[in-house]
């Protein structure tokens, strides 16, 4: 949906151009020919595509899927918000933890704030840290990690281990760091269905992984 929105505004934008240019070039030409009437009248009619296409453009950027993967602080400072309630002991462990949530009656969404909100309070060992980096490392190098999406209770275990890592380090810009910031991302966005395993936001932030992994290994 988004991809189609931005070829849309892109369509649009370009449109809007030409049509100036020709605006542009029949003013030129009127006031050539000396008939100022004309000419004024035309730069006016160069306005209205100019406007277009300054709006499209600003459509363009607040949607665009690069954009959308370089904002830095998303969810990492994710907000509080209300989460689904889990019946559970203090002394279970993160995986029990994880089952229920994924186990429960509700949209991914909240089922994401939930293991979030977990995750944030969750007092992880750094053998803990070192298991669960390697483990998204080889998740996502064996091509896995995005293979089902629908997977709850998987994709919600790759999510808590991200998050535990980045909240770890912190905002330390480190290779490990930024490879598991993408990984969390991409789980996130194809988890919560806002996008697709092959959307270019996906693939962007692939691309800055494989860029980090080069560096890690």
């Amino acid at each position: 949906m988004v991809n189609t929105l931005v070829n849309i505004l892109v369509l649009i934008t370009l449109f809007s151009i030409v049509i100036a240019i020709v605006f542009l070039l029949l003013a030129m030409f009127n006031f050539i020919k000396m008939d100022r009437i004309k000419a004024l009248k035309m730069l006016k009619l160069t306005a209205i595509p100019i406007i277009i296409m300054i709006f499209c453009m600003i459509g363009y950027w607040d949607i665009s899927p690069e954009d959308k993967a370089n904002k830095a602080e998303v969810d990492i400072t994710y907000e509080e918000k209300p989460v689904a309630k889990v019946e559970s002991t203090d002394d279970a462990t993160w995986q029990e933890k994880v089952k229920e949530v994924a186990s429960l009656d509700s949209p991914s969404p909240k089922k994401f704030d939930t293991v979030v909100a977990y995750a944030k309070k969750y007092p992880a060992t750094k053998a803990e840290i070192k298991e669960f980096e390697d483990y998204i490392i080889a998740e996502y190098k064996n091509k896995k990690y995005l293979a089902d999406v629908q997977n709850d209770e998987y994709m919600l275990g790759n999510i808590f281990k991200a998050y535990v890592v980045n909240r770890y380090y912190g905002e330390e810009e480190t290779p490990i760091n930024d490879f598991v910031f993408g990984f969390y991302q991409n789980s996130n966005y194809t988890f919560k269905g806002l996008e697709s395993t092959n959307s270019n936001a996906i693939k962007y932030n692939e691309r800055q992984m494989d860029k980090a992994l080069t560096v890690i290994n």
